[in-house]
């Protein structure tokens, strides 16, 4: 189990065959992390120019802006604890999932979807720590594709062009992969002097990179050196992935952002702190928070602004819990409305995610000597197998048609070896039926599982208030696949997807896809479309990609924030977060997020900075 001390060194068991690696690598490294511990003696009636509610991807940027203007005094509120060890050694990510460092969130089931996943139901691990999800998530950086902001703008929000976006992600980036810096290209599209640290994994599938890379290749997906600097243009692009890792170690905004913060005397952080509520007064304007810091109910008060930097769950639930949101749910909870925006938990998007798999030869087998060979690799020089993940450090992106300028899929690849233990730990969010029949031929055969998911969905979920006890979780309907639309592109990438199997390399290894048990599916010839459509319905997750709940745009009928992220109808409360998006981006939603953490920051600044 993970310590319950969140101001101590963690050195307990994981359930897996790392826990003598953690707690060898917590001894010989004298693992100390600063200490931003929770703050019991913190008085009440506290008075601050700036609150930010949430240390996640978005708030520790937001954090860190705002406490460079030394006269602004700010507050950084934070439910969960510090990030244990787990966090900074990239393959232990799923060791923190299901434990305090997870709000272990789970999606309604309808009874119909998901027949695949234990209790119909999807897992949605959020990060509650300092760093939020980018202490949780696999890493990966991809800003997204110009045509993704150039939506965003066309809604009518001014300031969100490619343009200035572009800006705001180099603001950030601090590029030190030095073979990429050699590339002109590449180099100019980066910044290089921002806190966060941008880099390859130190990875020991150099060689089998390049044949996967090669196989994309093969069926049209262009091998290039990097997704972020070449603009995608017709059929695909593959190449492997930038992340935020360094020397092989996660680089979270906490990391980044937060201890580079936590001597500045204006900033102050307190963990375990749960805001329950924020306070308007009776002109719908924002003055403060509610908070239970470690069991004790405490009031915080802002001269200035309130700024949500809660996430796209967390976000919605505390404005509503707080008056704002939609009148009639509201009051079906017993809340009183201050402020009706009907749009507030509405317009859920997050990419779906089904695991496609394919079996192959593989050198092996993996076993716990190779393990601990792998920890003193990663003793030595921060390499080997715990300096990346089992997904293996390449992106490919692709359309079904040419004329497109953006993506419509994305996929990462995840390989368990012969007789990996790891295989069942990832996949056990699917019922035993399903595990079994995925891990069926992996005593002697690798498990090759593409990650597929559809990028730009049609289908739109929702969060909603279950009650109007704020420790209640809310209700979390996602609705994937809601759309058919969305069905049949998940049959169409599929497709692509397993057209591989008759590449080069993949003939090498004997490649074949295995059939996953489905009783839904068992009257469907295997392989046919409408045995894939019948998948994708009961295979169907998440790739932890959850996004405008508190969207963005001119309206309030259905919008939630104004261009400068101010929600309407109630004066100095803004949400920065991927709430805010008002469409899925192009890849991964982490570099987005810490992008609009720096550009609302600035927004913030050219408000107060630039009055007399």
């Amino acid at each position: 189990m993970l310590s319950d001390n969140a101001c101590t060194t963690t050195t307990g068991a994981a359930p897996h065959l790392f826990a003598t690696a953690i707690q060898f690598l917590a001894a010989t490294q004298c693992y100390t992390p600063d200490k931003i511990c929770p703050d019991d003696a913190a008085p009440d009636l506290e008075t601050f120019d700036f609150i930010v509610v949430g240390a996640g991807s978005a708030g520790s940027v937001v954090a860190n802006r705002l406490s460079e203007i030394s006269h602004w005094n700010v507050l950084l509120l934070e439910a969960g604890p510090e990030p244990p060890i787990e966090s900074d050694i990239p393959s232990l990510d799923v060791e923190m999932y299901q434990s305090k460092y997870d709000w272990q969130y789970v999606t309604k089931s309808d009874g119909v979807r998901h027949q695949g996943l234990q209790n119909g139901t999807v897992r949605w691990p959020r990060g509650k720590m300092l760093g939020g999800s980018s202490s949780i998530n696999a890493m990966f950086y991809v800003r997204g594709n110009d045509h993704d902001f150039q939506s965003w703008f066309d809604e009518g929000n001014p300031s969100w062009s490619p343009e200035t976006v572009n800006t705001y992600f180099k603001k950030a980036e601090n590029l030190q992969d030095m073979r990429l810096n050699e590339d002109l290209e590449i180099y100019e599209a980066y910044g290089h002097d921002g806190p966060l640290i941008i880099n390859t994994f130190n990875t020991s599938y150099a060689e089998l990179t390049e044949k996967i890379l090669d196989s994309w290749d093969n069926i049209g997906v262009k091998k290039i050196p990097d997704i972020n600097a070449v603009k995608f243009q017709g059929y695909g692009l593959s190449a492997i992935s930038r992340a935020t890792a360094a020397n092989g170690e996660r680089q979270s905004t906490y990391r980044a952002y937060l201890k580079t913060a936590n001597s500045r005397l204006n900033l102050k952080v307190i963990t375990n702190a749960f805001v329950t509520k924020i306070l308007l007064d009776d002109n719908a304007q924002a003055y403060g928070v509610e908070v239970d810091v470690n069991g004790k109910q405490k009031r915080f008060f802002a001269d200035l602004e309130v700024i949500l930097s809660a996430g796209s769950i967390n976000t919605p639930h505390l404005l509503m819990l707080s008056g704002i949101g939609p009148a009639e749910h509201l009051f079906s909870k017993n809340i009183s409305c201050k402020v009706d925006l009907p749009y507030v938990g509405q317009n859920l998007q997050d990419h779906p995610y089904v695991p496609i798999p394919i079996y192959g030869d593989e050198p092996g087998p993996e076993n716990i000597a190779e393990k601990m060979i792998d920890v003193l690799k990663y003793l030595h020089n921060k390499t080997g197998y715990l300096a990346h993940e089992n997904i293996i450090n390449l992106s490919a992106f692709f359309s079904r048609y040419k004329h497109l300028d953006y993506p419509e899929f994305q996929s990462h690849l995840l390989i368990f070896r012969p007789n990996s233990s790891d295989a069942r730990t990832y996949l056990s969010t699917y019922n035993d039926d399903v595990v079994d029949s995925f891990t069926k031929y992996i005593s002697d055969k690798a498990l090759y599982i593409f990650a597929l998911h559809i990028l730009h969905p049609f289908s739109r979920g929702m969060i909603y208030l279950n009650t109007s006890n704020p420790y209640d979780y809310p209700i979390i309907d996602a609705n994937y696949l809601g759309d058919n639309r969305d069905i049949q592109s998940s049959v169409d990438s599929i497709k692509i997807v397993t057209s591989l199997i008759n590449t080069p390399f993949f003939k090498s290894i004997n490649a074949f896809i295995p059939k996953i048990d489905l009783p839904h599916c068992f009257e469907y010839e295997f392989l046919s479309d409408l045995y894939w459509k019948c998948y994708s319905i009961h295979m169907t997750q998440t790739v932890y990609h959850p996004i405008s709940t508190a969207r963005m745009g001119p309206d309030p009928r259905n919008s939630v924030v104004n261009n400068f992220l101010k929600v309407h109808g109630v004066k100095n409360l803004r949400v920065i977060d991927a709430s805010i998006m008002p469409f899925e981006t192009s890849g991964n939603t982490n570099a987005p997020t810490i992008m609009i953490g720096e550009m609302g920051s600035d927004m913030i600044k050219a408000d107060y900075l630039t009055k007399k």
